[in-house]
């Protein structure tokens, strides 16, 4: 399931000016340069310019400290003071409901060395894991992909100050903090102590919902540069989807367990192997590391929408993503998979299900308005599209009318061998 408010819905279509500055390089300077014209002051905060985050940057003698959630800029030329919430559904009022608010200020006052009971010569990122992230998809689209476009650019010498401290969730993805920082992650609200950086973030740079814009990302990173990072971190071989001269191609059937289920799905998987697959049928469990290794092993991944999808992220590059839209008008949730994944380098096949194929037709007569009119569904807002399309909806596939969809996966994979 994907909690996608139509707030967002109308989010995702934005194109928000979040620029990354690049990192500050040491200038040297002679006797005749020494004296340096002060910067020109401009706010610590943007809180109009993205319509998904509110961000703010501080360089200079900054004072983070933890408990009291500020962050402060000490002996600037100006004093000011912004209260933002570091999580990228700031127009959802329920993703937003939960997040810590951080104090973000200036103040005229000379530094006292004294206060800092740490002090980096590395940035630090301040970012919250509360919101959705318990959603497989909101944790890469909130959080993930957003810190990597961030943090990549540092080369691990950045810290991160974590303002909504979660150590279950942190947990399951240890291994991309440990790829992106070379630090401890710093759990804000317990830290009662000041330390001290020459430059603060507080808020991931996005673009939109999983998707980089790399004419705006620092050293133009692109989804595939996602991928290629995601790939190495979780030590998965496979970069290219080119099967070897003795085996098959591998399909990988993302199998949900509660809704949106493939209710025959043994006859996917008995057709799958007759056009020439060997298939393999998981759900993955909590753990990334061997549903990530599942996945790269596999040319091809076929789901019905929902967050399972967000996987492809280890398939290998010129792979094959066929996602299955449910019965509903649901094409306009199908693009946070369909843009996506053909940014990330991979072949996108999207099949729209039939009437007959949906199990609403086993609940409803055909007269109902949940066929008739979707649009009078979807107009009583998220909660209604949600219960009628993806709460109480199965698939069951026509196997005479999806058999060339497969056909043309496996065409795609063999043909990279010619390339």
């Amino acid at each position: 399931m994907l909690p996608v408010p139509p707030t967002q819905q109308q989010e995702t279509m934005a194109h928000p000016v979040q620029q990354i500055p690049p990192i500050p390089m040491a200038k040297h300077t002679g006797p005749e340069e020494s004296a340096v014209a002060p910067r020109e002051w401009k706010p610590l905060c943007d809180l109009a310019t993205n319509r998904r985050i509110d961000w703010c940057e501080l360089d200079g003698d900054v004072r983070v400290h933890g408990a009291q959630g500020t962050v402060t800029l000490v002996g600037a030329a100006k004093a000011e003071e912004w209260r933002v919430k570091p999580y990228p559904r700031k127009v959802d009022a329920n993703a937003m409901r939960f997040v810590r608010e951080i104090t973000v200020r200036s103040t005229t006052a000379a530094a006292d060395d004294d206060e800092c009971a740490e002090r980096r010569d590395v940035p630090a990122l301040v970012f919250s894991d509360r919101g959705y992230v318990g959603n497989y998809f909101h944790a890469y689209t909130d959080v993930i992909l957003p810190l990597f476009l961030t943090a990549k650019q540092y080369g691990g010498e950045v810290v991160f100050l974590v303002s909504d401290f979660q150590m279950w969730w942190l947990g399951k993805f240890l291994p991309v903090f440990k790829s992106l920082s070379n630090y401890d992650l710093v759990d804000l609200a317990a830290d009662n102590r000041t330390r001290c950086f020459p430059r603060v973030q507080v808020g991931l740079t996005c673009h939109s919902d999983f998707s980089i814009d790399p004419r705006r990302a620092p050293n133009a990173y692109s989804m595939l540069d996602f991928t290629k990072f995601m790939r190495a971190t979780y030590n998965l071989p496979r970069h290219l989807a080119v099967p070897t001269a003795n085996s098959r191609p591998r399909l990988l059937i993302i199998a949900r367990a509660k809704t949106r289920r493939f209710v025959n799905a043994d006859e996917i998987v008995r057709v799958a192997r007759k056009v020439g697959f060997e298939v393999v049928v998981s759900e993955g469990t909590h753990e990334i590391a061997p549903f990530a290794e599942e996945a790269n092993a596999c040319d091809v991944m076929l789901g019905v929408h929902g967050a399972g999808l967000t996987n492809m992220v280890f398939l290998p590059t010129r792979g094959v993503v066929i996602q299955v839209v449910p019965l509903g008008g649901l094409e306009f949730v199908a693009g946070y998979f369909r843009s996506p994944s053909r940014d990330m380098g991979l072949e996108y096949i999207e099949y729209r299900i039939a009437r007959e194929e949906s199990t609403l037709t086993d609940q409803y007569p055909p007269d109902h308005p949940i066929f008739t009119d979707p649009d009078g569904v979807k107009s009583k807002g998220w909660d209604s599209l949600k219960e009628a399309y993806l709460d109480k909806q199965d698939v069951r596939l026509d196997m005479r009318r999806f058999r060339p969809v497969l056909k043309k996966a496996i065409a795609h994979i063999r043909a990279n061998k010619l390339q």
